[in-house]
């Protein structure tokens, strides 16, 4: 098993969202507001910075993830959690401090599974972490 990599799922996250959001209004839209085509772009953007790492990558993904809460309250339910614990700063703001602690228990049994070399099944913990089974 490849072990878990967060870029890489925040990058799968952000794609399906970006999908997610071209098909709502306002982004279907011939005519779209200068304000929502910055929105796009910028999130465009930042998946590029996240596929060619650059060094402004997590502040411009803390930056957006402000304005998807702000502006687009609606959309936000439909970002991944994982997106926020990837950018952390700002973008933990938009979470409770329990989904916090449990994020914090996800990266530590990584962590010590990487250390102690024992296979770790990202997915599988984070489903019984969450309760999402």
């Amino acid at each position: 098993m490849e072990p878990y990599n967060s870029r890489n799922h925040t990058l799968i996250l952000l794609k399906d969202f970006l999908i997610l959001m071209e098909q709502g209004f306002p982004f279907n839209q011939q005519d779209i507001p200068e304000e929502d085509v910055s929105f796009h772009e910028q999130l465009k953007s930042i998946i590029s910075s996240l596929e060619n790492p650059t060094e402004d990558a997590i502040f411009d993904g803390q930056a957006w993830i402000s304005r998807l809460f702000r502006n687009y309250p609606s959309l936000a339910p439909h970002m991944g959690r994982e997106v926020l614990w990837y950018f952390g700063g700002e973008a933990l703001h938009f979470m409770p401090d329990e989904e916090i602690a449990k994020f914090q228990q996800l990266e530590e049994a990584l962590e010590a599974s990487l250390e102690s070399g024992e296979p770790f099944d990202y997915l599988e913990f984070k489903s019984k972490l969450f309760n999402q089974h």
